[in-house]
């Protein structure tokens, strides 16, 4: 039987889910993120990013709001609902507006953050005080 490597047996890693459709926003989050030596898997897709979470089950997912197949916002209701509050969960958009916000608190979202500004806070604040 195979186990799964997880962060708290790895120290400073975290596990760490990027739902994003952009390509390039997402492989050069990935990329950051592998950079500072977290383990991180990527999804294109609302749908891809509920399966992937509860297959993954991260510490932490990074997702944007403007998704195929379904938004943003039920990926966090759907994830909260299977994993609880043992993952945290960030909206990363190029929306920024009250209502995206508070839509963004009633799914689910820790914290809520305007594109480009989480590549600078990944490293500083957000990843590393999980």
């Amino acid at each position: 039987m195979q186990t799964k490597e997880r962060p708290a047996d790895i120290g400073l890693r975290h596990a760490i889910l990027v739902v994003e459709d952009n390509r390039d926003g997402r492989e050069s989050l990935k990329q950051l993120l592998e950079a500072l030596g977290h383990i991180v898997r990527v999804a294109d897709t609302g749908p891809e990013g509920v399966r992937l979470a509860l297959e993954f089950e991260p510490d932490l997912a990074i997702i944007d709001l403007g998704l195929p197949g379904f938004d943003g916002f039920e990926v966090a209701k759907r994830i909260r609902r299977s994993l609880g509050h043992t993952v945290r969960l960030i909206a990363n958009t190029g929306y920024d507006s009250p209502d995206f916000r508070h839509d963004a608190v009633i799914a689910g979202f820790d914290e809520y953050t305007v594109k480009p500004a989480l590549t600078l806070e990944c490293s500083a604040t957000t990843i590393l005080p999980l």
